[in-house]
């Protein structure tokens, strides 16, 4: 199964996970309690992520409502059909770009063809994909990504060797699954958590329960070790400097999506990010990057939305345009 093409839910599966999405977002008691398919799971879940990132939406007056108004107004099976109708028309608002919203198909392409040799699994610059383990784990790999993935009777075992990758752990507490990225290791049980390796140092996100990171020394068997907690981040520097803090995991996993969320940091780290995603890159004339702060979403690898932000921020111009780079010059 590895290396094709996952095919995106077709209409109905998106409109039966609208449909549930918009029945759990009001509290409805008629929300059918079969479980969802795989599907409709994933759907829904890139629907939350799409909610929360606009959240603007979600306060809708207009749309909070018009969900009152189906509880009060309608019967379960009138309701049923309504919340279809409803589904139907949100799955389109979402598919329609200037609205204020941003459909979640487009937030979420569809994944890109992986390249696997053995248990070796690489990522090209622009493409994410996802995969399934043996014992339902799943993976989520993002641009100019590499790792190892290795599994038996007794152990759950990955490298990851450039890149970043998000982890959601299935339970099996007789085979820990185990993240090493060089003399780091990420161990979990049941969880979710994003490793990433950014320059000299390892970044840990944990979305979901807790997992420990431990760092051997050339002398001591444990150099270094931590417990990281939901919300939570690691940074561990190769100079032994570590720092826990709190994150917004809205914002810190915002890449699954396929969105870049920035909420204040360097403008050089958003154009480090943006570049890591297209082989368009956004370079500064002479290397000159403001030293300024941004805020905003933008696609990933969107180099061109990125650089017109800058201009039409004041912090330089465009003064070149080719396939291969955009070039920014800061003005004076």
């Amino acid at each position: 199964m590895i290396g094709r093409r996952r095919m995106r839910p077709d209409r109905s599966v998106r409109e039966r996970a609208a449909q549930r999405f918009l029945a759990w977002r009001a509290h409805d008691p008629e929300l059918d309690p079969a479980l969802p398919s795989d599907d409709e799971v994933a759907a829904t879940e890139e629907m939350d992520r799409v909610w929360a990132l606009t959240g603007a939406v979600a306060d809708d007056p207009r749309l909070r409502e018009v969900l009152r108004s189906d509880l009060a107004r309608f019967g379960p099976e009138q309701r049923a059909r309504r919340h279809r109708a409803i589904a139907a028309a949100i799955a389109l608002l979402l598919a329609v770009p200037g609205v204020g919203l941003v459909g979640w198909q487009i937030l979420a392409p569809e994944p890109q063809a992986v390249a696997a040799s053995g248990h070796h699994f690489f990522t090209g610059v622009g493409q994410r994909t996802g995969i399934v383990l043996a014992d339902t784990s799943s993976v989520s790999i993002d641009s100019d990504s590499a790792l190892v993935i290795r599994m038996d009777e007794r152990r759950r075992a990955v490298t990851l060797e450039r890149g970043r990758a998000f982890f959601k752990v299935a339970k099996d507490r007789k085979r820990p699954f185990v993240v090493t990225v060089g003399n780091k290791q990420v161990r979990a049980v049941g969880t979710a958590f994003e490793v990433r390796i950014d320059r000299n140092r390892v970044v840990v996100t944990v979305s979901e329960g807790v997992v420990e990171v431990t760092e051997k020394g050339p002398r001591r068997p444990v150099e270094h070790q931590a417990s990281i907690e939901a919300g939570s981040q690691l940074v561990a520097n190769d100079d032994n400097g570590w720092d826990i803090s709190q994150v917004d995991l809205k914002q810190s996993t915002s890449w699954l999506t396929g969105r870049l969320s920035f909420m204040g940091e360097p403008l050089a780290d958003a154009v480090e990010q943006m570049n890591s995603y297209s082989r368009r890159k956004l370079v500064f004339r002479g290397n000159r990057v403001p030293n300024e702060r941004i805020v905003g979403v933008f696609r990933s690898g969107d180099t061109e939305a990125l650089a017109q932000a800058i201009e039409l921020n004041g912090f330089g111009r465009i003064v070149a345009d080719t396939p291969e780079q955009i070039e920014i010059e800061v003005r004076e």
